[in-house]
C-alpha cells in the first residue's frame, strides 16, 4: 500500500519548486511508522530571460519484496513444503537417497526493514539553438540496507559441519546490502537544424553493490561484505544517439547508434565448494565481478516515404513504405560471458545477439 502528495509552486518567475513525500507499508515488515518518502525537485533560470536553466533534486525511494519471497517464507517454513539439499545428490532421488538429509527452511531476519535508495541530482541546461538543448547532469543514488539472502546455517569453514545438524541451508532473508552509484550524463537534444532532429548522449558512471537484490546470496556467508564490487550491469562507458535526417522530400533517415563499454563477469569454482546448497563460490585470489565482459556496438537504419493518397483532414490517407536494418555493421555482440573458471569455455561467450537483419513495412493510415 502506498500513497502520495506532491505540489508545484513557482516562488519567483525564474525559480520554481516541487515539493512531495510518499508513504509505503508492506506487511511482514514493522517499520512502518518510519516509510515516509520526502522528495524535492527545483528549477532556476539566473535571469528573466536566461537560456541557461539549473535543476537538481533529491528524493528517497523506497523497495519491495515482491510476492516470490513472501511465498518461500510461508511454503519453506519445514512444516508445508519440504526442502532437502543433499551434498552428493544422486539421480533419480527417492525418499530412501534423501533419509538424513535435513530439511532446508527460509526465514526472515527479525532486524529487517523496507530498503530505500536516496537519489540526488544536480545539472545545467543551455539553449544552444531555438530548438535545441545541451544540459550535463551528475546523478548520485545510495542504496541502504537492501535485501539480500545468507544461509544462517552455512557449514563451518574449518569442519564443514552446519552448526546445526538437524537443519539443512537456512535461506535468512535480510536487509543489509548496500549500493552507490555516481553518474554524469552530457546530453544533446532538438533539432539543431531544419534537417536533423534527435539526441545524443554520453554517461559515464560507476556503480558498486554487495547484492544484486532479495534472491543474492554471497559467497561467503560468515563474510557478506567481501562481495564489495562493480555492479552486475555496471557500464564505465555509455554512447546513444537517437535521430532522424530528412536530407530531400523523396524519403526520412532514422539512425539508432549504441556503443557501450562491457559488463563485469564474475568468477567462480563451478563448484560448491564450501557445502552450503549454493554453487557460486570464486577461486582463492579472486573477488566478485573481476572479469571484464565484451562491450557492445549497434547501428540501426531506417529509410522510409510517406506516400500521401488524400490531404483532405477528413479522409487523410497516407501509405508509409519503410526499409529497417538492425545491426547495420553486422558486429558480434556477444552475451553469456563465462565466468566458470573450470569451464572449457571460461573467459569465452556462448551466445550473441542477433547478426545484421533487414526487412519491409507498409503501414497505410486512414
Amino acid at each position: 500500500m502506498s500513497g502520495f502528495f506532491e505540489d508545484s509552486i513557482r516562488l519567483k518567475p525564474n525559480f520554481s519548486l516541487t515539493l512531495g513525500v510518499r508513504y509505503y507499508s508492506q506487511n511482514f515488515f514493522h517499520d512502518d511508522p518510519d516509510n515516509f518518502a520526502p522528495r524535492f525537485g527545483f528549477a532556476y533560470a539566473p535571469t528573466k530571460n536566461s537560456r541557461t536553466v539549473i535543476r537538481g533534486g533529491a528524493g528517497v525511494f523506497y523497495d519491495r519484496t515482491g510476492p516470490r519471497p513472501i511465498a518461500d517464507l510461508l511454503h519453506f517454513n519445514g512444516t508445508n513444503l519440504l526442502r532437502f539439499i543433499p551434498v552428493s545428490p544422486v539421480f533419480p532421488e527417492t525418499s530412501e537417497s534423501l533419509a538424513g538429509v535435513p530439511t532446508s527452511v527460509v526465514t526472515l531476519d527479525p532486524r529487517s526493514r523496507i530498503p530505500y535508495t536516496i537519489q540526488y541530482s544536480i545539472g545545467i541546461e543551455r539553449q544552444v539553438t531555438a530548438k535545441s538543448t545541451f544540459s550535463a547532469t551528475y546523478v548520485g543514488a545510495r542504496g541502504i540496507d537492501l535485501f539480500r539472502s545468507i544461509d544462517a546455517n552455512a557449514p563451518l569453514p574449518d569442519t564443514a559441519v552446519r552448526p546445526h545438524a538437524a537443519l539443512g541451508q537456512e535461506r535468512q532473508i535480510e536487509s543489509h546490502g548496500y549500493q552507490k552509484s555516481n553518474v554524469l550524463e552530457l546530453t544533446f537534444r532538438g533539432n539543431p537544424s531544419k534537417f536533423f532532429t534527435g539526441q545524443v548522449q554520453y554517461t559515464l558512471g560507476k556503480t558498486y553493490n554487495n547484492t544484486t537484490g532479495i534472491t543474492y546470496f554471497p559467497a561467503n556467508s560468515f563474510d557478506p561484505s567481501a562481495d564489495w564490487a562493480r555492479s552486475d550491469n555496471d557500464r564505465r562507458h555509455k554512447f546513444d544517439l537517437l535521430g532522424s535526417m530528412r536530407a530531400t522530400k523523396l524519403f526520412t533517415v532514422g539512425a539508432a547508434l549504441s556503443l557501450y563499454s562491457g559488463k563485469p563477469v564474475n568468477v567462480t569454482t563451478g563448484g560448491d565448494d564450501n557445502h552450503d546448497g549454493i554453487v557460486n563460490d570464486r577461486p582463492a585470489g579472486f573477488t566478485r565481478n573481476t572479469l571484464h565482459g565484451p562491450g557492445l556496438v549497434n547501428l540501426d537504419l531506417n529509410i522510409s516515404h510517406d506516400f500521401v493518397l488524400s490531404k483532405k483532414r477528413k479522409e487523410a490517407r497516407t501509405l508509409t513504405v519503410s526499409l529497417n536494418s538492425f545491426n547495420v555493421l553486422n558486429h558480434q555482440n556477444d552475451v553469456n560471458f563465462i565466468g566458470v573458471i573450470t569451464s572449457p569455455f571460461f573467459g569465452h561467450a556462448v551466445a550473441a545477439y542477433p547478426p545484421r537483419r533487414m526487412q519491409l513495412n507498409v503501414q497505410f493510415k486512414f
